[in-house]
Order: C-alpha cells, then sequence, then structure tokens
C-alpha cells in the first residue's frame, strides 16, 4: 500500500517515515489470507509498546540510582499505561476465524509470540529494577513494611514501590490474557503449541518480578492482626 506514490512527501511523512513503516507488511499478493494483514500489524504495533516500555523501565532504573523517587514513578507509570492498553492490542486478534489463524500460523514457520525480542527484554529488564528500589530503603533505613505502614511519611517511595507491584501484577495479567488468547485460538490441549507446553505458558503467569513486595503486604496483613483472631460485629 503505497499512499505516497508519485506525490512530494509532506515533512510528517518525512519525520513519522510512512513510507519506509508502511513497507514493513506483506503485500497484497504476498498474504496467506487477507487476515494475514490484521495479524502481522498487531504483532508489529505490539512490538513498537514494547520498545517504548524498555525504554521507560531504563529510564526508572537511572532515575532510582541517581535517587530520584519521582521521575522514576513516573517511568513506571509509563510502563504501566502500555501494559494497561496492550491487552486490547491483542484483543484485536480475535477478529480472525481460528482456521485463518492456522493458515497464517503455517506461513509463520516455525516462528511463536514468545519468540517476542520486546517481550523477552521487558521478561528480562523487570526483575533488575528491584536492586535500585532497594537500594533507596536500604539509604533511608526503610523495608516495604514499613513503608506501608507510614505511607504518608514516605508518600514518593510508597507511590514507586505501588507503580512497581502494579507493573508485576500487569505483566502477569498480561501472560494470563496471552493464554487465554492461545486458547481461544489454538487450543492447550493440543500437540501444535511449537515445542512449547500449555503448562510452561502457565507457569510462566505465575513468575513474579518483586516477590519482596507481595510478600510485604503479607507482612501488613500480619502486623494489623487482621488475619487471625478477628471479632464479629456487635
Amino acid at each position: 500500500m503505497d499512499y505516497s506514490k508519485g506525490k512530494t512527501l509532506t515533512d510528517y511523512e518525512k519525520y513519522i517515515r510512512t513510507e519506509e513503516l508502511l513497507s514493513l507488511q506483506k503485500s497484497g499478493d504476498e498474504l496467506a489470507c487477507n487476515d494475514e494483514l490484521t495479524f502481522q500489524m498487531i504483532h508489529q504495533i505490539a512490538e513498537l509498546h514494547f520498545k517504548l516500555m524498555i525504554q521507560y523501565i531504563h529510564l526508572a532504573d537511572e532515575c532510582m540510582k541517581k535517587n530520584d523517587v519521582h521521575e522514576a514513578a513516573q517511568q513506571i507509570d509509563r510502563v504501566n499505561m502500555h501494559l494497561d492498553h496492550l491487552p486490547n492490542v491483542f484483543d484485536m486478534v480475535k477478529v480472525i476465524s481460528p482456521r485463518d489463524y492456522h493458515t497464517i500460523r503455517l506461513a509463520l514457520g516455525q516462528g511463536s509470540g514468545q519468540d517476542s525480542p520486546g517481550f523477552n527484554e521487558v521478561l528480562r529488564l523487570g526483575p533488575t529494577l528491584w536492586e535500585p528500589f532497594k537500594a533507596l530503603l536500604d539509604k533511608r533505613e526503610l523495608t516495604p513494611l514499613e513503608v506501608h505502614k507510614e505511607p504518608g511519611e514516605h508518600e514518593q517511595l510508597f507511590r514507586l514501590m505501588q507503580g512497581l507491584i502494579r507493573f508485576d501484577e500487569n505483566f502477569q495479567s498480561f501472560r494470563h490474557h496471552h493464554i487465554q488468547l492461545v486458547r481461544r485460538m489454538i487450543g492447550l490441549n493440543t500437540q501444535s503449541l511449537k515445542g512449547i507446553p500449555a503448562q510452561a505458558l502457565e507457569r510462566g503467569v505465575k513468575y513474579e518480578f518483586y516477590p519482596e513486595l507481595w510478600q510485604a503486604i503479607c507482612d501488613l496483613t500480619d502486623w494489623t492482626g487482621s488475619s487471625y483472631d478477628t471479632k464479629p460485629l456487635e
């Protein structure tokens, strides 16, 4: 689809590089079926989301190491905005019939969503934010539980901590959403998951970036006494 053929490119087209961008998909006569364009573009869009998330994760890491808690929290908020949006991007795959989806999978060769470089880089980088965050706590002689006990006294740290645990939660939710998409389009009780057992996908959903932050929530529950010996209301 060459919308600009035969005309002078505008500055917008030059800056966004629309000619190059719109040439990155298969042409109409190369498509295995009409919806292969939908499949290809949705996954390209997802890779662009991941690229921005990776930039924000690196910036958050740098900010924490510079003791800039406020800006680090801002960058994690950006990561979470993308994770809020990504499930809706992949929901667009559902317009493809399962039969056509299999036609596209055959054209994909041995490729799989598990090979996504952006997804795998976020998966690798996510846990690396724990050490700079812990360093911020150690510098103030705090633990996650103590921040939970007095969130008003440690407002910026509390906001950053909540952003990190939301990042972890959102990424787990995204992985669960992907399993549901696989279940709907391919099925989980099949020998054709391209070498990736369904159980491996399910284990991935349970993987946590920040187990210490999840434990702190349990510790807070125990500290408040609300996990045992509660009294009935009168």
